[in-house]
Order: C-alpha cells, then sequence, then structure tokens
C-alpha cells in the first residue's frame, strides 16, 4: 500500500487519502458564472477515481474581481445552491469538497476602474490605481462572507487563494506591495489581508470550520528574504488555526516540461521549520514524485495538470503506470478559448452542457 493511499486526520476534516486536486479553473462555467452538468461531471469522475479532497477552481467573492468571464461566482447567496449540488455528488462518491474563493484585483475581466496593492501600470496601455482602506476592509468582507455562502452550502471547508498574482497574493510579495501604511512594509503588515480574513471567516462560520491557504512558495522579488517572511507567515497561520497550506510557485507555467518536483527543496525546508499541516503542488507526475512529497515531510500532495488530462491518473499509478500522461505543454490554459468544452490535447471534447 502506497503512502498516498493512507487516511489523514486534520483537525476538523477526515480526509481519505493524501491526495488533493488542487484548483484549476474548469472554463466549464457559464458566462453568468453558474456550473454545468460538465462541471458537475468533471468533479464526479474525480471523485470516483481515487482524488480525496477536491478543490474547486477559484469562484470570484466580488463581480469587480472576476478572473475569468465563465468564473464561478459565490458573491451573492444565489449561488449557494449550485455549490450545495456539488457538495453532496462529491460527498456521494467518499471524497472531500474544498472550495477556493479569490479575488482577481487588477487582473479582473469587464471592469473599467481596475485596482491593485499600489498604482501600476498594465498591459495595453491601462493602469491600476491604489486600493484605499475602506475598499481594502470591503474585499475582506467580500471574502469572509463568500466563506459564510461556502460553508451554507455543506462543503468541507473554504481555501483562500494566495498565490499565482491574484490580489491576496499581491498583498504578501514585495514584488507587488510597496504600500507605507498598516498593509504594506513588513511581513507582518504584507499578511494583514490574510489574517483579518481567517479571523472573519472565523467569526462568521465558527472556529471549526475548515480553512486553506494556498500560497506561493517563492516570489519573483528578493527569494531569500521571502523564504523567511514565509516562515513567520506559516507560523502565524498556524497560530491563527488554519487547517492545512498548499505550497505552490510564481513560475510553473514556465518550467521545462521535463521538471520535476519544481519547489519540493523549499518546501521541504519550510515543512521542517513549522509544524503546519502541507500539501505541495507543482511537477508531480508520478507515484514516486508523489512519494517523494510525502517522504519529504508534506502531509498531503496536491495534483493539476495530471488530473486534466488524466482523471483517473492516480489508480493507474498504484496500478502500474510509470507516469502521467501530461507533457506539461500547458495547452490545457489555450486550448478552452479555441475549442469550447475541451481542456486537454490528449483527451477527447467534452460538451458544456448548461
Amino acid at each position: 500500500m502506497s503512502k498516498i493511499e493512507e487516511p489523514l486526520s486534520l483537525a476538523h476534516i477526515e480526509c481519505p487519502n493524501r491526495v488533493i486536486r488542487s484548483a484549476v479553473h474548469s472554463f466549464l462555467g457559464t458566462l453568468d458564472g453558474r456550473m454545468t452538468e460538465a462541471e458537475y461531471d468533471m468533479y464526479r469522475e474525480l471523485a470516483q477515481n481515487s482524488v480525496g479532497t477536491i478543490i474547486t477552481g477559484h469562484c470570484c467573492v466580488s463581480p469587480l474581481g472576476r478572473a475569468n468571464p465563465e468564473q464561478i461566482n459565490i458573491f451573492s447567496d444565489d449561488y449557494i445552491p449550485q455549490l450545495k449540488k456539488a457538495a453532496e455528488l462529491i460527498h456521494g462518491e467518499g471524497a472531500r469538497f474544498v472550495v477556493q474563493i479569490s479575488h482577481a484585483g487588477p487582473r479582473a475581466v469587464d471592469v473599467e476602474d481596475l485596482v491593485d496593492v499600489v498604482a501600476r501600470p498594465l498591459k495595453k496601455n491601462r493602469e491600476a490605481r491604489a486600493l484605499t482602506l475602506a475598499e481594502i476592509g470591503q474585499i475582506e468582507q467580500d471574502f469572509i462572507q463568500a466563506a459564510r455562502r461556502v460553508q451554507q452550502a455543506g462543503a468541507d471547508g473554504v481555501q483562500l487563494h494566495a498565490a499565482h498574482s491574484y490580489l491576496l497574493s499581491r498583498f504578501i510579495d514585495t514584488t507587488f506591495n510597496q504600500r507605507t501604511d498598516d498593509y504594506g512594509g513588513s511581513a507582518a503588515n504584507r499578511f494583514r489581508i490574510v489574517e483579518n480574513i481567517v479571523r472573519g471567516i472565523q467569526s462568521a462560520c465558527g472556529p471549526d470550520f475548515p480553512i486553506f491557504i494556498k500560497i506561493n512558495s517563492d516570489t519573483k522579488a528578493d527569494n531569500t528574504a521571502y523564504e523567511q517572511d514565509m516562515i513567520y507567515m506559516l507560523g502565524r497561520m498556524k497560530e491563527l488555526g488554519v487547517e492545512l497550506v498548499e505550497l505552490s510557485g510564481v513560475d510553473f507555467i514556465n518550467q521545462p516540461r521535463d521538471g520535476r518536483l519544481y519547489y519540493l527543496e523549499r518546501a521541504a525546508r519550510l515543512r521542517a521549520q513549522v509544524d503546519i499541516p502541507m500539501s505541495l503542488v507543482g511537477g508531480i507526475r508520478s507515484l514516486g514524485d508523489m512519494e517523494q512529497v510525502l517522504a519529504a515531510g508534506m502531509d498531503m500532495v496536491s495534483l493539476g495538470r495530471p488530473l486534466i488530462a488524466e482523471p483517473d491518473f492516480v489508480p493507474k499509478v498504484l496500478a502500474g503506470q510509470e507516469k502521467a500522461k501530461c507533457v506539461s505543454c500547458c495547452r490545457c490554459f489555450v486550448m478552452p478559448h479555441m475549442h469550447p468544452g475541451v481542456r486537454c490535447v490528449l483527451r477527447r471534447p467534452r460538451k458544456n452542457k448548461s
């Protein structure tokens, strides 16, 4: 029996095994932010194939923070029933269901008044202005209310998306954050928005509702200083009672196709210094890779692109398949724009049923 098959008891959630489906945008939602039957089918297929914990693609907490036209919404109570349906079908297959919530910041679509941590020029001759303190407070409340809806839908927990250049990660990272007020400067100040959201969720949902956080393990700025900042922030997460931290990185799309375990070395150092449950995503393409992640001290292992190419990747490698079919080509980020409903060049087209 592989260690990835072993169950794991976190503080407030029992995970059937050590495998997480990391949040990846499905491109299967409607233009008004609704889940489709194709999306439900995707979750059902994952749950039926030994993916013990499923995290949704990022759901937007504000109409001003949508990252994609077909992104799933959670900024109104009207969107609770669709998450409830997803939770029920995933639970029916014996898996756990966690909803990732996010704000796109300056990457938002269909918004003229773009905002960022600080004012900065953007692509296509556009500019973002700096968020005011009042606006930051409103965004904190948007996350808190989104988590309340996730809990009402019957999900097993919520994950804050603080990675990949979305808004929360931009506060954390000095690449983007040059504020001089209470939300900038020190690691404590840059982490303030996340801490306020965690505390707010615990107040709204109770201390036993699981909160996950996805965060970059590295930066494009001062990487040595960032590692020390991460030790501080992970320590704060532990003190706050965060259930699990999922570590990713800023440059997974630009990694070589034959690259493996992009962020494991740093992740192992962080896990050795801060005793909080962690998972790792990035460059995991075989059973050996997964077992190496766990052997390095990670508590769980997260899979993204391999499950797009093969939703049954886990039982296949447990049965002896050498490695994933996924070749890290990243076409999964462009295919849906050319062929709606198609996510991977290695899989047959999936119809986007409403």
